[in-house]
């Protein structure tokens, strides 16, 4: 049997060390294996909390897996106890796994306790050790829930990113299934970061939406929306994404509860007064529709016609109020022996 990826399933992904793990690969019990994999998807440097709260092993369970891998080179901590180890910052580039017991490191989130519903005037700082937040999820089986669950829909979590996600239960009181039904719409938008699910969501509870219900309805609003600017975007054959002026212009129609074909009508008044596209005309045509009480192809039909009959009368009205045709008649036909001009006196 043959076996292939789905490239387009991946999200968050990580390096595994293959050439300082693969020989122990049929040695290693499942927990181990798990637990390690559990390291590399996380910071570059976490403790045994962690690790437990990810992989549903106990924190003996995890040093135990951490000592093996250890004894194998494949991981390294400083220091002879590893529930005593002080986590040391290291390069990026080595991303050197160390846990800590005792001195975790401090996770820093932006968060209030704001009312339901109500928009956010002050934000304080709240922090949060590795220790805490593995109580919090101890606790409280919801929020041990969410956070193995959205892992599923391709998030990594590292102790930052747990933070966050704290702050959306217990700060903004957003429930599981309204945080997952998030992630999920993030996650088939190609957005798999736990930094978007807040940017979103966050945005949302400033408007008025909290609940399941209201939730809901945001994505299907949000679904909606982004449809309606790919067709946009079509008609005007814009191969580039709309910037962010032209999406403000394009998310406005839509407000405004105008439809593509009224939008293309607009279009071709653009190209036939301008000669290329401009969202600035576009938009005052559409805005003069408004005000004139115009939705639909019709309605803007008749306005045409009515703009012409005007043109004409106003061309009418415009005419000389003498008859020219008179006039040149006289002016061929005079007689200029008869007319006495006078004679010129000399300087």
């Amino acid at each position: 049997m043959e076996y292939n990826f789905e490239a387009d399933s991946f999200g968050a992904s990580f390096s595994f060390p293959w050439a300082a793990v693969g020989g122990h690969i049929k040695d290693c019990t499942e927990a181990q294996i798990k637990i390690l994999l559990c390291i590399l998807a996380g910071a570059s440097y976490t403790n045994s909390a962690v690790i437990s709260a990810i992989s549903g092993y106990d924190e003996n369970e995890v040093d135990a897996a951490v000592e093996y891998w250890c004894s194998a080179g494949a991981l390294h901590i400083k220091g002879e106890n590893i529930g005593n180890v002080e986590p040391i910052a290291a390069p990026v580039a080595e991303k050197t796994h160390t846990f800590s017991g005792k001195n975790e490191p401090v996770s820093l989130v932006e968060a209030v306790r704001p009312a339901k519903t109500t928009a956010i005037d002050k934000k304080v700082t709240v922090r949060y050790t590795q220790r805490e937040m593995r109580e919090k999820m101890e606790k409280d089986s919801n929020l041990k829930y969410l956070v193995n669950e959205i892992q599923t829909l391709q998030f990594s979590i590292n102790g930052n990113e747990c933070a966050k996600l704290i702050e959306l239960y217990e700060y903004y009181k957003f429930d599981v299934p309204s945080i997952l039904l998030v992630a999920d719409y993030c996650q088939r938008s190609g957005k798999s970061s736990i930094a978007y699910l807040c940017t979103v969501m966050t945005d949302w509870f400033n408007k008025g939406i909290n609940t399941f219900s209201e939730v809901e309805q945001a994505i299907i609003h949000a679904g909606e929306s982004k449809a309606f600017e790919n067709k946009v975007a079509k008609l005007f054959g814009m191969e580039n994404k709309p910037s962010k002026k032209q999406l403000a212009f394009i998310n406005e129609w839509q407000n405004m509860g105008y439809n593509t074909e009224l939008i293309e009508i607009a279009y071709d008044k653009c190209l036939d007064a301008k000669g290329k596209l401009s969202f600035n005309y576009i938009n005052g045509i559409l805005k003069n529709w408004a005000e004139k009480g115009i939705t639909t192809v019709e309605q803007s039909g008749e306005e045409d016609k009515r703009f012409k009959n005007q043109q004409a009368v106003n061309r009418e009205n415009e005419k000389p109020s003498f008859n020219l045709a008179e006039f040149e008649e006289y002016a061929n036909n005079i007689d200029l022996s008869s007319i006495n001009l006078g004679s010129r006196k000399d300087d």
